[in-house]
């Protein structure tokens, strides 16, 4: 039986995560333990934000669903039998109404009401595992069907926070980053300390939180004083666990790499047989200028990995970065030699040897794994982007056209089938191989770039219109520009470069809300372009919007954390928004990152700026 289990609704007055984390506790342990066919539900919504963009949202109703809100679920869904429910707590004192909804009738087939007082939140969470199973005839496994069953902990209110911030993750999570922008992980994050502190020997609280201050981090959710703050709480509670050490690194590494090398190495120290600490504890390494550490830490990791060895693309880096590109293809060849039929060591066998300077016997290894191997494919795939270099075009687009038989909505391979058949002077099939792409679900920036590119060859006179405006903003006619522009807005909807011009044109001109408005064009076509959003922040600034603006870079910098340019822009937003604080800080760390750069000195202005 097919069963879907919605979020029980909560009350005024009750945390809506107690009301989703109770249902999705029953509904998990019953699919991990005993394999029902049961999923749970989760109610987001999508809203825009400020800047245009769409994040996402919990909705929590504080009443119990009409059944219009759950028959969908039995044709959409398939499912035979749905679970929704009311939470409401009163004074430490949950009271729980859990319904029952087959296919053939609005009314519920059992409704169940309990009440129960917060130390006896194990029991009554246990008991609502066995009314989903006896409901949905699910035979219950040796570990639920007691009258007891495993929490991690036996104390109510450290599991009752640990449920928060577990929902604080999962939310995260199932947002991919784009949570509400009034949402806060201070509160969650406070709530599994707090659990942490209360049980040191739960293990759940201390997993939750190491993985929610690592998404909040990728995501630039909350401040990294918080998080930092968190994981060294953590690292105190617990000493002799890796997790909290290896979450420090992480969010660390992209503004201080050597204070992130320190924490991976601890990580290290406590987990020495994990190929992955090794792995990034040299990555950081290599970042702050320390090569032979790296490669003893690599060459570590790759004796604990399998026959993939992933961390030899790592060593071949530090290899060539150090000059000794001729060590890298004796490294494949070995693992050529290990596994004769690894088709991605073959490969990176013969790159690595065009790489060192050996063309021909790059080739010659290419042409061997050709004959050696039973699927070839890989190293067609590999060998066509050499032969069209060469211009042997006929070659290269028989080998894309066989790795295309086996996946023909490959994407890259498709953008270099395109390009081949371009310098191949067969432009009357490009268009055709781009319209595969566009139909093969590519990334938005991908997609962006195809369109353009399409647009390109299929209308050279509009697109020649744009090519004139843009050598006159070079000139400085910004104004002439825009007349050449404007008109292409009804002709060219879909091309990012014709928004983006105008709206760097109309920044040029102090025309800030139709600066806004093209830039808000660009980013719909093309959300990874970074100068889009740099001019989408000038332009909000200008109109005196400043906390927009900050938000907006906010967003821009979580989705390229590596992006010094967008941090910069952030840092201004920042400082110009009044948060001070953030801006001197960011400053701070970005200066530690630059250290070793011997060009950090065109930086300055800005960093005195952020630090002002």
């Amino acid at each position: 039986m097919k069963i879907a289990v919605l979020p029980f609704n909560a009350s005024e007055g009750t945390k809506p995560a107690y009301g989703r984390q109770f249902a999705a506790f029953a509904c998990e342990q019953l699919r991990a333990q005993a394999d029902a066919d049961m999923n749970a539900v989760s109610f987001l919504t999508q809203i825009p934000d400020e800047s245009g963009q769409q994040r996402m949202a919990f909705v929590n109703i504080p009443s119990l669903l009409d059944y219009a809100q759950i028959k969908d679920l039995f044709e959409q869904a398939e499912v035979a039998l749905v679970q929704d429910g009311l939470l409401t707590e009163e004074e430490g004192v949950f009271s729980v109404t859990v319904r029952f909804h087959g296919s053939e009738s609005p009314e519920p087939i059992r409704t169940e009401q309990f009440s129960f007082p917060r130390e006896e939140l194990f029991q009554n969470l246990h008991k609502l595992i066995k009314i989903l199973a006896e409901t949905g005839a699910v035979e219950l496994p040796e570990s639920l069907a007691g009258e007891t069953m495993e929490f991690g902990t036996n104390q109510a209110d450290a599991f009752l926070n640990f449920l928060e911030g577990f929902d604080a993750l999962n939310y995260i999570q199932q947002a991919n980053g784009m949570v509400a922008r009034e949402f806060s992980p201070e509160g969650p994050i406070n709530s599994l300390l707090a659990s942490a502190e209360a049980d040191p020997d739960f293990e759940g609280a201390y997993h939750v939180l190491v993985q929610l201050c690592r998404q909040c981090a990728t995501h630039r959710i909350g401040t990294f004083e918080l998080l930092d703050q968190a994981l060294q709480t953590l690292t105190r509670l617990h000493p002799k666990e890796f997790g909290a050490f290896f979450g420090l690194g992480e969010i660390h590494q992209p503004y201080n790499p050597g204070k992130a090398a320190e924490f991976f190495e601890k990580a290290v120290s406590l987990k020495p047989d994990d190929p992955t600490l090794l792995a990034r504890l040299g990555m950081a390494q290599m970042q702050v200028g320390m090569p032979v550490n790296a490669e003893r830490n690599f060459r570590k990791a790759m004796a604990m990995e399998d026959d993939e060895k992933p961390s030899a693309d790592l060593l071949a880096q530090v290899l060539s970065q150090t000059g000794r590109a001729h060590e890298v293809p004796p490294l494949w060849k070995s693992q050529v030699e290990a596994n004769p039929q690894n088709s991605n060591a073959h490969a990176k066998y013969a790159i690595a040897l065009i790489q060192a300077g050996n063309p021909e016997q790059g080739e010659r290894a290419f042409e061997t794994a050709l004959e050696t191997l039973e699927d070839n494919t890989v190293i067609k795939r590999y060998y066509a982007p050499l032969l069209r270099q060469k211009e042997e075009f006929d070659r290269a687009m028989d080998f894309y056209e066989d790795v295309l038989d086996i996946a023909p909505n490959d994407v890259q391979v498709l953008i270099e089938y395109a390009q081949t058949l371009e310098a191949a002077d067969r432009l009357f099939e490009v268009p055709n191989v781009l319209k595969t792409i566009l139909g093969s679900n590519p990334d938005p920036n991908t997609r962006a770039n195809t369109l353009a590119r399409l647009i390109e060859l299929e209308q050279p006179k509009r697109v020649e219109t744009v090519e004139n405006a843009r050598q006159k903003m070079e000139e400085g006619d910004f104004q002439g520009a825009q007349r050449e522009l404007r008109p292409m807005k009804n002709w060219l909807g879909d091309y990012w470069k014709m928004w983006f011009l105008l709206a760097a044109a109309n920044n040029q001109t102090e025309q800030y809300v139709d600066a806004e408005e093209a830039a808000r064009h660009a980013l719909e076509l093309y959300p990874g372009c970074e100068p889009a959003f740099g001019e989408l922040a000038n332009a909000l600034t200008g109109q005196g919007k400043h906390e927009e603006a900050y938000q907006l870079m906010r967003f821009a910098a979580s989705g390229n954390p590596t992006s010094l340019p967008l941090h910069l822009n952030l840092g201004l937003a920042a400082r110009r928004a009044g948060h001070t604080d953030e801006a001197r800080t960011m400053a701070r760390q970005i200066r530690e990152a630059l250290a070793q750069d011997p060009n950090r000195g065109q930086f300055e202005p800005i960093l005195d700026e952020m630090e002002r």
